[in-house]
């Protein structure tokens, strides 16, 4: 037994010389820190209660969604909220979507259709047919979804515009459906991951994204700052580049509850979930230089952690420290992600979390050198 524990004190001092573990030590610092200081405030946030019930427009672009919208539209028009009106954009549509809309309509009367015909002159993109529908909406507060999305809640209008109470932006939780494979597991896993992040970094007082499929904002903000202007030729961006050039501190709200989130219908393939990420990555470009200089800083640790501690698992000397932080993290990162994992009912995706923040090191990377390669329009059916 004295000869054991000798060779472990003669382990733990090897450890501690080697210049490899200090490094080890600071980097797991500032790695468990950021998980502390950013990822855990969206587990942190509580229900709200509430108590806005001003007249709100609900506004969905749609192209070719005949088959979600008869699936999801109906849990739409059953919000249980006082004063509504649903504003479709048929953009460009060549399938059912006109007949299928022309029934909703008939069965009701706050729901109103405009339609985008196809035109060899102009360049649309969905920031057009946003700003088609906004120009229709009646009411000056506006909730925006899409088509192939559903509310987990017929409370979900009701608790999304609970902020406008003192808010001109609300930011909101859009999840997607669970279903079999790992490309699932990995979209939902990243989709949590993101939100943390930006969600975390927001209630710092830095906003600077949102998900158009559940996000809120003033018509007057939108229009005072001139819309999509700066950006729309800009096929992406309808959402973040919105949110850094009219998101402050003190105007920005955000709601994640069981009520208040939307699901959405997640890619299938490992090649339409990279043909989505290369267009979303290519607005990070265009954020605020604070925000980039953040966002870097947290990429910068992320590689430093995992590719250091990776590295320190082939030195014998220190090899043993790395498996301890990796586990410490692993185990952080769920025990942190497991509130807001069990709010969107998504606990399925609970190991998921690290391992999807290390997959987003390396896929990230390969998304935006395959983005560089490509050529023609980045936009498709949103």
């Amino acid at each position: 037994m004295l000869s054991i524990h000798f060779g472990n004190l003669c382990r733990m001092e090897q450890t501690i010389a080697s210049p490899l573990f200090l490094p080890l030590i600071g980097i797991f610092v500032l790695k468990i820190s950021m998980l502390l200081l950013v990822n855990l405030k969206m587990s942190l946030m509580q229900e709200l209660q509430p108590k806005f019930n001003k007249p709100i427009s609900i506004v969905i672009c749609a192209r070719n969604e005949s088959a979600n919208l008869m699936k999801f539209l109906p849990l739409i028009m059953v919000q249980d909220y006082p004063d509504f009106e649903v504003v479709i954009v048929n953009d460009r549509s060549l399938d059912d979507t006109a007949d299928t809309l022309r029934v909703f309509e008939q069965k009701h009367s706050n729901l109103k259709v405009t339609v985008i015909q196809e035109n060899d002159k102009f360049n649309f993109n969905k920031k057009f047919a946003l700003t088609i529908g906004i120009k229709a909406t009646s009411y000056d507060y506006i909730l925006f979804t899409d088509a192939d999305c559903k509310p987990v809640s017929n409370q979900w209008l009701k608790n999304m515009v609970a902020p406008f109470q003192d808010k001109s932006i609300v930011v909101g939780y859009g999840s997607y459906s669970a279903e079999t494979g790992i490309v699932n597991k990995m979209i939902r896993a990243e989709t949590h991951l993101i939100a943390q992040h930006y969600f975390g970094i927001g209630k710092l007082g830095i906003p600077y994204m949102a998900v158009g499929r559940n996000m809120a904002y003033n018509k007057n903000l939108f229009f005072e700052g001139k819309g999509f202007s700066n950006h729309q030729h800009i096929n992406s961006g309808d959402d973040d580049l919105f949110m850094n050039e009219n998101a402050n501190q003190t105007n920005t709200a955000f709601i994640f509850d069981s009520n208040s989130y939307t699901q959405s219908i997640p890619k299938k393939t490992w090649a339409e979930y990279l043909e989505q990420k290369r267009r979303h990555l290519t607005t990070g470009v265009r954020y605020k230089l604070t925000t980039q200089v953040l966002l870097s800083l947290i990429t910068l640790v992320n590689l430093t952690f995992y590719l250091f501690a990776g590295f320190c698992l082939f030195i014998g000397s220190v090899n043993l420290a790395a498996l301890i932080a990796l586990i410490l993290v692993f185990v952080v990162s769920m025990a942190i992600s497991y509130k807001g994992l069990k709010t969107s009912k998504s606990l399925d995706l609970l190991p998921w979390i690290f391992i999807c923040d290390i997959f987003i090191i390396l896929f990230y990377p390969f998304a935006l050198c395959y983005n560089y390669l490509q050529s023609g329009s980045l936009w498709k059916n949103y």
